[in-house]
C-alpha cells in the first residue's frame, strides 16, 4: 500500500510542477499586467495544491494525517484569488490599459469615491 501512495505522490508532484512551469512561462510571455495576473495565480494555486496533496499522501505513509497541509491549502486557495483581484483593482484605479482591449475604455470617468475632474464640472 505504501508504494501505491508514493507513486500517487510522485504523480501529484509532477502534475504540480507542470502547472508551475506553465504559469512561469505565462508570466514571462504575456504582455501586460491584466494578462500576467491570470497565469501565475491559477497555476500557483493548482501547483501548490498538487504539492500539498503529495505531502498529505506521504504523511499518511508515516502514520500521521496532514492537518497542516490542509490548512495551508485552504489559506492558499482563499488568498491567491483575493490578492489577484486586489492587484487588478489597483491597476484599474491607476488607469493602466490592457493591450488586449478587455478592459473597457470607460474607465476614464471618475470612480464614485473620486472628485470629478475640472473639465467635467
Amino acid at each position: 500500500m505504501n508504494h501505491i501512495l508514493e507513486i500517487l505522490a510522485i504523480v501529484c508532484v509532477l502534475t504540480a510542477s507542470l502547472f508551475l512551469v506553465i504559469g512561469a512561462v505565462g508570466l514571462f510571455r504575456l504582455p501586460d499586467l491584466f494578462m500576467r495576473l491570470h497565469a501565475p495565480t491559477k497555476s500557483s494555486t493548482l501547483g501548490l495544491g498538487g504539492v500539498l496533496i503529495a505531502s498529505i499522501l506521504l504523511s499518511i505513509t508515516f502514520g500521521r494525517f496532514g492537518m497542516a497541509e490542509i490548512l495551508i491549502s485552504l489559506l492558499a486557495f482563499i488568498t491567491a484569488p483575493v490578492s489577484a483581484n486586489l492587484m487588478a483593482q489597483a491597476a484599474i484605479h491607476l488607469n493602466l490599459r490592457s493591450q488586449s482591449g478587455d478592459v473597457p475604455e470607460a474607465i476614464d470617468r471618475p470612480l464614485p469615491w473620486q472628485r470629478p475632474r475640472e473639465s467635467e464640472e
